[in-house]
């Protein structure tokens, strides 16, 4: 009796504060098990980036130390300051942000074009031509390279920022997003604008466009990091260094100075940390155009 006079003036107490006790959940070792998964997940994946940002401060005697350290004894910016006074390094810096943000704007904009045809006008052939779309996502990228490098080398386009990009126009990943993002839209704000009078472009310009930034920003930040990160593709278009990308400058920049691994870290440093500040500025509207996407439609 004493014990339940107790438990009731304690549940007057926090009903008077305002202040409910909430339910306390029962352990599970499942809950532990997926935890430990995350945690050794989030080390594998951002240890390797983490001791390599670290390394790329060490000194050319340092970097393989055995056994390795972490922190660089002493730090140093010379790798970091050598490189930059490369000018051939800078040149191809340059090059892969002319060819990253290129594909950016056309993939982007052609997929947009080509989600809204497929999403919001009607004509005859449309859901086969989804679906042919849909079917090349199937096909491994390396088995298109030579049509596509033929291609080029036909229309002379060949060591050439066309010849990179023209490729990368209209990814069906893109196209499928934009399709499944502009499903969700409403029609009726397509049949007011026509009874206005408003033409299919400007529909498209001034309605859609700014309906769907969140599917634009995933399909910009996706175009970005192929055409950053992209290796294969120049290393089979481009044949001088004056037009090589960073990660394949990188590649002969390593036979270059093979065993001076502290300039390709820092190298590196400058294709992997754009990456990371591009996503981190647009993560809401990244997650938001991708979730959407998959769940409209």
């Amino acid at each position: 009796m004493m014990a339940q006079a107790q438990a009731q003036s304690q549940a007057g107490v926090l009903a008077e504060t305002g202040v409910e006790k909430l339910p306390q959940r029962p352990f599970r070792w499942v809950n532990l098990f997926l935890y430990l998964l995350l945690l050794i997940f989030t080390l594998t994946s951002i240890g390797p980036f983490v001791f390599a940002f670290f390394s790329s401060f060490k000194t050319f005697t340092h970097v393989l130390d055995f056994p390795p350290t972490l922190l660089p004894q002493p730090w140093t910016w010379e790798s970091y300051a050598k490189i930059l006074s490369n000018t051939t390094f800078i040149r191809w810096l340059g090059n892969t942000f002319v060819y990253a943000i290129g594909v950016v704007v056309l993939n982007t904009l052609f997929s947009a074009m080509a989600g809204y045809a497929l999403a919001r006008m009607r004509f005859r052939g449309r859901e086969i031509i989804f679906i042919l779309t849909l079917a090349v996502m199937m096909i491994p990228d390396p088995i298109t390279m030579i049509p596509k490098f033929l291609v080029m080398n036909s229309v002379h386009l060949v060591n050439t920022f066309w010849g990179l990009m023209l490729p990368r126009i209209a990814q069906p990943l893109s196209v499928f997003i934009m399709v499944q993002f502009m499903k969700g839209l409403p029609r009726e704000l397509e049949e007011a604008a026509m009874i206005d009078g408003a033409s299919r472009w400007r529909i498209f310009a001034q309605i859609i466009l700014p309906l769907v930034k969140p599917a634009l920003t995933a399909v910009g930040i996706l175009s970005f990091q192929v055409a950053w990160n992209d290796f294969l593709w120049p290393l089979l278009v481009l044949n001088s260094q004056d037009m090589y990308t960073l990660p394949l400058g990188l590649y002969y920049f390593k036979g270059a100075h093979y065993t001076e691994y502290n300039l390709l870290l820092a190298g590196s440093m400058f294709n992997t940390i754009p990456m990371v500040i591009l996503f981190f500025i647009f993560q809401r509207y990244f997650i938001e155009g991708v979730t959407s996407s998959a769940v409209k439609g």
